[in-house]
């Protein structure tokens, strides 16, 4: 990259700063006989893996996918699958787990996988050489454990260099992305309903609750974060954690022997004249009314 610093009498050129993790977790290579399984799992990772000889089906959710020799299966993180052969004799796989914490290029390289690519895939041949200059790493009898690491993280960067590069195909991947979608829709909602319930429990005295920081915890980026909760849910995640307050205000204005101040700082309000016109904007009732509503 370069700075244009003539007008101060020089020119200067820098690297952009790089603040991030890049963690290959581990790879392998197995062959396994008919009728071998994996229990249904998840990983926080991304999990790659290419079907060297034979066939394997696989469940992502409650859809399948036969991955073919040669075949190559992304699976982004979070999501639940089972692996089985269903090749007469014997398959042989390879798969690797890796990750990287920086929320803009985890979310375009979900956003965009095509989960399956197979030989025709414009994509395949680039992501085949990476996996095969892993492969060759585990055939070399020579190598060292420290050089193998290092080329194995090499490999791991030429791999992350492919998948931001990639652009899905076809309508097939747009289901995928709306699982995807959907998937982070529902673990950015659980995230502030824990985050709410916990402050709850908690009455801390900053009873705030930030919904960017939750949402990038994920490892998710904000912006994106903001975009697919509000496709999924129609509604800001703002105005789901304003119906959190609202059902826990109704099910505690429910017992009398909770005074409406304390629920008030229960719910995050410093004062209780902010809580009662919150409420009454959201019911129509105040909450003393509501109380005795409630009550008959």
């Amino acid at each position: 990259m370069e700075y244009d610093n003539s007008f101060m009498g020089y020119k200067t050129q820098i690297f952009p700063r790089i603040d991030w993790n890049i963690r290959l977790f581990g790879a392998h290579k197995q062959t396994v006989y008919s009728n071998w399984s994996m229990t249904k799992e998840y990983h926080h990772a991304f999990e790659i893996l290419i079907v060297l000889d034979g066939e394997q089906e696989t469940w992502i959710g409650n859809k399948q996918y036969m991955i073919k020799k040669e075949d190559i299966l992304l699976i982004p993180p979070g999501f639940e699958h089972t692996n089985k052969c269903v090749t007469a004799d014997s398959m042989t796989y390879f798969c690797a787990h890796f990750d990287i914490d920086e929320p803009a290029l985890r979310m375009k390289i979900m956003k965009n996988s095509d989960w399956i690519y197979q030989p025709a895939n414009p994509n395949h041949g680039r992501l085949r050489a990476c996996l095969q200059r892993w492969l060759n790493i585990l055939d070399d009898p020579d190598i060292t454990g420290s050089k193998a690491k290092l080329r194995a993280q090499v490999v791991l960067f030429e791999l992350l260099e492919v998948l931001i590069d990639i652009e899905p195909l076809d309508t097939e991947i747009r289901s995928h992305q709306s699982m995807t979608t959907a998937k982070y829709a529902k673990e950015i909602a659980e995230a502030i309903k824990w985050s709410f319930k916990q402050k709850c429990i908690q009455m801390d005295e900053d009873t705030s609750i930030h919904i960017q920081p939750i949402i990038a915890s994920l490892g998710i980026s904000p912006n994106y974060g903001l975009e697919v909760f509000q496709k999924i849910y129609r509604m800001s995640p703002r105005e789901y954690l304003s119906s959190l307050k609202l059902q826990e205000a109704k099910m505690l204005l429910q017992q009398p022997e909770i005074s409406i101040n304390e629920i008030a700082n229960r719910l995050g309000y410093k004062n209780l004249a902010h809580f009662s016109r919150q409420f009454k904007r959201w019911t129509g009732s105040n909450p003393t009314e509501y109380r005795k509503k409630a009550r008959r």
